[in-house]
């Protein structure tokens, strides 16, 4: 037998550094996304809205030319067109727009008069321009453009007082809304979380006891009432462990010489069967059934009918009647018909994990017998199965877990004369194994509601899988494989076990069908 591995101690993983709370993560991040947000939308808005006034300021320049234009076309020669235009300038210098100056160009764009000999085109970087077109004889081509540049001195002193308001009222918004959600975040999350946290401190320190959250963040609510539940979880589990401990420490200082086995008529091989079930009726009609459904397509609608009825009540029966390799075969044959994508993918994964795990299956069942032999142990059996598909698939279900996280796919079963046998077996386990102290259940001290007995745990090695290892007696085997408390009875949740007198009418469809 190779050597089991020894228990080790794992180093505690590092305190993460501290940094921000989460109530000030999230208004600091719900803040800056405002902000983008609004920055975004305001600051397109703005634009836009300068843009346009700029554009309202250059109509309102191109319609005040109109007069001086009507005028210049009448004019026969350069001097009437100069003395209009400086008549029109010194209109506008009295109502108070000094810098209003009209520049004449002709076709080619050479400039022909102007109220400011200093103004050029060239010199227009801080004016509104506008023009429009003459016509007249008196122009080189007999048409040209009439120009009117306007100081835009006050519009660029505006546009800063706007972008002023403008940055004044976002960071006034955005500090009000970032105020608003750090008030709701403390309430909701901080505080709650903070009030989790000194519940989590108190259990570290051995004070433990649920952490009553009446307000807050549903999740939050949640994580305090799990964590409730979770800190019970483990007091039950610690108390069970104890328990079994104490039941199995007086037990274990007695060496295989110190123990005689009983006649073994006495005791029934819980692997030989009570009687021949492939004789029965029923046996012979579901073995009908499942042949069906294994060679049947998955488009066949009358089949996937079939195949859901036989996984909500057909396969249970299977089980109650005893017949547990045919139930395992017909939730198979049903799921490969109800999910066959989902049962292909599952099925590749698991045929190579049994093909890489087997001979290990096979060798740690060995070293289980052996090492039961090693410390005294009376062992009837010791027996091992693979979970099947539809039992992953199930689990996978019900539990939200990946194929990876089901930690009972390999799992052994060892069978002792008595109860007392299998506290010491389970002692035995534990010092050689490294349990999986959640994943222990003493059924034996508190049994299933269907009267159900067991002791289930979860152990691993250092480079292997976690296993589970169920203990039991001869007969709390002989009750849970063949009376009432059928192991896949309490397993199936949301699957109603009706009375084996209610079958009738299904019995008759599948009767019909095969």
């Amino acid at each position: 037998m190779n050597k089991v591995s020894e228990q080790g101690n794992s180093a505690p993983s590092p305190l993460p550094p501290r940094g921000l709370s989460l109530g000030w993560r999230l208004a600091l991040s719900a803040a800056l996304i405002i902000m983008l947000v609004m920055g975004v939308v305001s600051v397109s808005q703005q634009l836009f809205m300068l843009e346009k006034d700029r554009q309202v300021h250059e109509m309102l320049l191109k319609t005040s030319l109109v007069p001086l234009a009507v005028r210049l076309e009448a004019a026969f020669t350069l001097d009437s067109m100069r003395q209009e235009m400086e008549q029109f300038h010194d209109a506008y210098v009295k109502l108070g727009y000094p810098v209003h100056e009209v520049i004449l160009v002709d076709t080619a764009g050479k400039q022909i008069l102007s109220t400011d000999a200093a103004m050029t085109l060239e010199k227009t970087g801080h004016f509104f321009l506008a023009e429009i077109p003459i016509s007249s004889p008196v122009l080189s081509g007999g048409t040209g453009a009439l120009k009117v540049l306007k100081s835009n001195e006050e519009y660029r002193k505006a546009v800063i007082r706007n972008w002023s308001l403008w940055a004044a009222h976002f960071s006034i918004t955005v500090g009000a809304v970032f105020l608003f959600l750090a008030i709701a975040l403390y309430y909701q999350v901080t505080k709650p979380i903070n009030r989790l946290v000194q519940g989590i401190r108190k259990m570290e320190m051995g004070y433990w006891g649920p952490v009553e959250l009446s307000r807050g963040a549903w999740e939050i609510r949640w994580l305090a009432w799990r964590f409730g539940n979770m800190v019970q979880e483990v007091r039950n589990v610690v108390t069970h462990l104890f328990e079994a401990e104490q039941k199995s420490r007086p037990l274990m200082v007695r060496t295989g010489k110190e123990i005689q086995l009983t006649d073994s008529s006495r005791f029934r091989n819980p692997v030989d069967p009570v009687s021949d079930a492939t004789n029965d009726p029923e046996y012979q009609e579901l073995l009908n059934i499942c042949r069906r459904l294994e060679t049947a397509a998955a488009t066949d609608r009358l089949a996937i009918q079939i195949a859901r009825g036989i996984w909500q009540r057909e396969s249970l029966m299977a089980d109650q009647l005893g017949y547990h390799h045919l139930k395992t075969r017909l939730e198979d044959a049903a799921l490969r018909l109800m999910e066959p994508e989902a049962s292909a993918a599952l099925e590749s994964q698991l045929a190579g994990l049994k093909k890489s795990w087997q001979g290990w299956v096979v060798q740690h069942r060995d070293d289980l017998r052996l090492l039961m032999e090693k410390h005294g142990i009376p062992c009837v059996a010791v027996l091992h199965r693979v979970k099947h598909m539809a039992g992953v698939w199930t689990k996978m279900q019900s539990k939200g877990l990946n194929q990876e996280e089901v930690q009972d796919l390999f799992a052994f079963r060892i069978v002792v004369p008595t109860e007392a046998d299998c506290y010491t077996a389970l002692g035995v386990i534990h010092h050689a194994y490294k349990p999986l102290i959640g994943r222990f259940k003493d059924y034996i001290a508190r049994p299933k509601e269907n009267g159900y007995q067991s002791l289930h745990t979860c152990v691993t090695l250092k480079n292997g899988p976690v296993f589970e290892v169920q203990i039991r007696s001869i007969v709390m085997d002989q009750q849970a494989e063949r009376g009432s408390a059928a192991h896949w009875t309490y397993k199936k949740q949301g699957r109603a076990a009706d009375q084996l007198s209610a079958k009738n009418d299904w019995w008759h469809k599948l009767r019909w069908w095969s």
